[in-house]
């Protein structure tokens, strides 16, 4: 009997400690230190555009050139701009105006950008700002906003 509760607290302290270098090692969210830079999404129609520039305060200044190119006439080519200033809180920031709003999720080397209503905020035909956009470089932008 003395050796079956031995075992029992050896295998419980064995549990807990797995759990302990489990959860050390678990790696930080993955959010960007600085988002600071210049974004490309590029697939085969949407050829979009996003720079940013991290401001004191908590906030970004970002600008949005959004593109569709037709697949049938590559001289048929809508698009679609947009820029402000949000407050960035935990790499996730939030543009809602005018029937616009989008959600930017900030990572180390790409931010991911959804479009969270349908308004198309007064894009042009088939543009969308949605995607993955791989991070180019960490050089400021220049806006002329």
């Amino acid at each position: 009997m003395r050796t079956s509760g031995l075992v029992k607290i050896s295998a419980l302290l064995m549990l807990t400690s797995a759990i302990c270098v489990a959860t050390a090692q678990t790696p930080p969210q993955t959010t960007a230190k600085s988002v600071t830079g210049h974004y490309r999404l590029t697939r085969d129609e949407f050829r979009n555009r996003l720079d940013v520039q991290q401001l004191a305060g908590g906030k970004i200044k970002f600008y949005l050139l959004a593109l569709w190119v037709s697949h049938n006439n590559p001289e048929n080519i809508h698009n679609g701009e947009l820029q402000g200033i949000v407050e960035l809180q935990r790499g996730i920031a939030v543009y809602d105006q005018d029937d616009c709003k989008l959600k930017f999720e900030f990572f180390s080397n790409r931010v991911r950008v959804t479009q969270l209503n349908d308004a198309g905020c007064g894009f042009g035909a088939n543009v969308t700002a949605a995607g993955a956009y791989g991070k180019l470089n960490g050089n400021k932008p220049k806006f002329d906003f």
